[in-house]
């Protein structure tokens, strides 16, 4: 029974990160997720509060994919790219490769009542994100100062990079508009270019 509970838990979470992916969060009801998952009416309510829950859900798992790839990109030693900007790399495409994830935890489009799991989410997000400005500041290459204000300015570069393919492809979060895959290197290298120890 409990092993059924945790899948439908499951099924509900990727249908729901499913129709986020494909028409934002005005897209994801609980209805609808019931519909997608293939389960009652009812089910969507015995495992989420309400939508924000849901989509709090979504989100941390979100959150937790993305330090992931983050993380993995940092490892990845088979370029001689920094560590640092393997993983602005990997930020940035995990950005253009979901939009409208990306929008809901950080573009502002969809503001939401987070539940404990998205706050806890973000502090562990945000831990790494420091914990990577600190190696790359003692590795030389990122400026120095204090980490509380570099950091922000480092992830304001990389939102912007990050929002800047929404804006070009019109806020149509359709593939295939907008920055092309081609065009990240190129952009993050000149962009953080600026923020290199001179």
């Amino acid at each position: 029974m409990q092993d059924r509970t945790r899948d439908t838990r499951r099924t509900l979470i990727a249908a729901a990160s499913d129709l986020l992916a494909r028409g934002g969060p005005a897209h994801v009801t609980l209805r609808a997720v019931g519909a997608a998952a293939d389960v009652s009416r009812t089910a969507p309510y015995r495992h989420f509060q309400d939508k924000d829950d849901l989509l709090s859900t979504v989100a941390a798992e979100n959150l937790a994919a993305l330090k992931a790839e983050m993380q993995g990109a940092v490892a990845d030693t088979a370029t001689d790219s920094t560590p640092l900007f393997r993983a602005c790399l990997a930020y940035v495409r995990v950005a253009w490769e979901y939009p409208n994830h990306y929008r809901l935890e950080f573009g502002g489009d969809y503001a939401i009542n987070p539940s404990q799991v998205l706050v806890d989410a973000a502090q562990d997000f945000t831990d790494y994100f420091n914990e990577l400005v600190i190696e790359a500041q003692q590795s030389n290459t990122l400026i120095g100062g204090d980490a509380r204000e570099v950091g922000p300015l480092l992830w304001v570069l990389l939102h912007g990079l990050a929002m800047s393919n929404h804006l070009v492809a019109g806020h149509t979060c359709e593939p295939g508009t907008g920055y092309q895959t081609e065009d990240m290197h190129r952009v993050l290298a000149l962009a953080l270019r600026n923020l290199a120890p001179r």
